[in-house]
């Protein structure tokens, strides 16, 4: 697990430095039903979807891509699959909806 985080902050560390990725916190989030979010980006264009497996938990499923898992409200990312890899716009998914939550709590 922890691997897999500093995987995360790793690839996450190194997309800041392109300029084609958005900057952290581009990310809104729009009921699409209870317990669910639709996952949208600076532009509007919906990106995934957030839904709410436990009080303090969410799973994340990118549009057109694979269930990326569950975080935790504590940042912890629970990755599926027994050598659970993580993509470079993954990890800066994961950081931007990890802010978004933030703005679920207020």
């Amino acid at each position: 697990m922890k691997k897999a985080l500093v995987l995360i902050f790793v690839f996450a560390f190194l997309m800041g430095f392109s300029p084609a990725q958005t900057p952290a916190g581009e990310v809104s989030l729009k009921v699409s039903g209870e317990g669910q979010w639709a996952i949208l980006d600076s532009g509007g264009q919906q990106i995934g979807t957030l839904g709410k497996v436990e009080p303090d938990a969410y799973s994340i499923l990118p549009t057109g891509g694979q269930y990326l898992g569950i975080v935790k409200s504590n940042g912890d990312l629970q990755l599926t699959g027994r050598h659970p890899t993580i993509s470079p716009s993954d990890a800066q998914l994961y950081l931007e909806v990890l802010e978004a939550i933030k703005t679920l709590k207020r």
